[in-house]
């Protein structure tokens, strides 16, 4: 990794006129803190009272034509300023869940957003690069607005947009004539990171303080840049946000990528009435949040040789600190996702989860030999006789926090490791009207501490008990950024040590992470 060095700033001065002559970014000398120098031509943003923010920066190639299903290539040079007051493209997807994504058939789509102290046109500040999430089929980076995360902090916040859905992770034995297939959105990251080390300073950052964080999706593309040897030297801090790197969630095996691309592409072709399934429409090669094949990084081949449960356990990884938590009620979210369903098909606004349903999400979930024991374990009568609350937590605890226990254990053993758990119980319900609230509290689910660090149109203002808690979570980003440490008791193959994050008094401590999630009920299960 590349280390942090102290210069005077004569010599930051030389530094700045050496790269700028081997054609690395600096920040354009017009007196104009609106305008910056990238390593492909220029680009102005806007200014603000607080904030520089430049949007709709390509930093690669458009994927399209014969560069569709082809590692990224290299973005071209542009004359004049670019203008980058606006967000270019979302990568191709529906846009059927608003809250995560918004629909786009633009494979012209590869951008990065850069958002600055305004004060940040000089100096070496952390820069932190986000991944966003949306289950590597929606979201993209300018949704993910970092005034805040970037004034609040002092940093500098790059987000950014990579393939999606089949365009961005199917694997098929036809695309493997051009090389590995499966990993095109990775590779998509791959070059946004690159493009950062070269273009950091001109915003202010530090290239050589780069903190990779993610959330779900994004949390488990990171995961896979901790594994991968080719994104070595290309972060320094890692922060994961619910995604668990030991977790069978967020990977698939090249076998299995393989045969589910095959499947895929011919239900692309018989749903579209297509001969060829590589002609397919943008909009053809999409599928719903949620709904249709697994799409995420595919492990087994030279890019991603190992899974980070190997690679871990074996110590051969990208070692630098980490950061990692999940929020404490995951799995609320998709126990409403369960009861819009349930309303839906039964045509009942009033519809709830109930008994039956929380035996057959069981079953389903962990298998007909295992619902009772944890039916048991998780009594309804324990969580306010509500279906739906138990039922949320057994999915948590089975599904996310057990496998943070192991992910804490397994990077400490390594590396600096710091845990927390989002735990804040007033959260802000989204901004759609039409998202009506469940039956049950949903406090702080999947997605929930996402409005906590940056400005996300999907979700209602926060209140001033909120913001508090904002300014508390933006500290601590930031910090472990800044140093890579946190100021609570590392995680140890012990302990877990982790950090309650929740607002009002008190509301940051340390909790029993592994007792309030049932980690010796779950082990008895394995």
């Amino acid at each position: 990794m590349l280390k942090r060095t102290a210069h005077t700033a004569i010599a930051g001065a030389l530094v700045l006129g050496a790269v700028a002559a081997n054609g690395i970014a600096v920040a354009a000398d017009r007196g104009d803190s609106a305008v910056v120098r990238t390593d492909k031509g220029e680009v102005r943003g806007t200014v603000t009272g607080a904030v520089r923010v430049f949007q709709g920066i390509p930093y690669a190639a458009p994927p399209v034509g014969e560069r569709r299903w082809a590692p990224t290539a290299p973005a071209k040079r542009w004359r004049g300023v670019r203008d980058a007051t606006r967000p270019g493209s979302a990568c191709p997807q529906t846009g059927l869940t608003p809250p995560v994504g918004h629909e786009s058939a633009d494979e012209d789509c590869l951008f990065v957003n850069v958002t600055t102290p305004r004060t940040a046109s000089g100096g070496r500040r952390p820069v932190m690069v986000y991944l966003h999430g949306g289950d590597h089929t929606d979201g993209d980076g300018a949704m993910h607005g970092a005034q805040r995360l970037a004034a609040q902090g002092d940093v500098v916040v790059v987000t950014l947009n990579y393939r999606l859905a089949a365009l961005g992770y199917l694997a098929h034995p036809e695309l493997e004539k051009r090389g590995e297939s499966g990993n095109y959105g990775f590779l998509d990251q791959q070059a946004a990171l690159r493009w950062v080390r070269r273009n950091a300073a001109a915003f202010g950052g530090d290239p050589g303080n780069v903190t990779l964080f993610g959330q779900s999706a994004g949390g488990y593309s990171t995961c896979a840049h901790m594994v991968a040897p080719s994104s070595a030297g290309l972060f320094d801090r890692v922060i994961l946000q619910s995604a668990p790197c030991t977790a069978t969630m967020g990977r698939r095996s090249r076998e299995d990528a393989l045969a589910e691309g095959v499947a895929a592409a011919a239900a692309i072709e018989k749903e579209h009435g297509l001969d060829d399934w590589r002609t397919a429409s943008a909009q053809q090669l999409v599928n719903p949040f949620g709904a249709g094949p697994e799409y995420t990084p595919v492990y087994g081949g030279e890019l991603l040789p190992r899974t980070p449960q190997a690679a871990f356990a074996e110590g051969r990884f990208n070692k630098v600190p980490v950061l990692q938590g999940i929020n404490r009620y995951e799995e609320r979210g998709r126990v409403y996702g369960m009861e819009l369903a349930k309303k839906a098909a039964t045509g009942d606004p009033d519809a709830q989860i109930d008994r039956t349903d929380y035996r057959v999400a069981l079953e389903e979930q962990f298998g007909a030999d295992r619902a009772p024991a944890i039916a048991a374990a998780y009594p309804v009568s324990a969580y306010d006789d509500s279906p739906a609350l138990a039922l949320a937590a057994a999915l948590t605890d089975g599904n996310w926090a057990r496998h943070s226990l192991d992910s804490g254990r397994a990077l400490a053993r390594h590396v600096r490791t710091y845990t927390y758990e989002f735990a804040d119980s007033t959260v802000p319900w989204y901004s759609d009207p039409n998202y009506l609230k469940p039956g049950f509290e949903v406090g702080a689910a999947h997605t929930f501490e996402l409005p906590y660090l940056f400005e996300l149109d999907a979700y209602e203002s926060l209140t001033p008990a909120q913001q508090a808690l904002s300014a508390k979570m933006i500290r601590i980003w930031t910090d472990f950024a800044r140093t890579g440490r946190a100021d609570w008791k590392l995680t140890t193959p012990q302990a877990p040590n982790a950090q309650a994050l929740a607002g009002g008094p008190g509301g940051i401590h340390p909790v029993d992470f592994a007792k309030d999630h049932h980690e010796d009920f779950w082990k008895s299960l394995r």
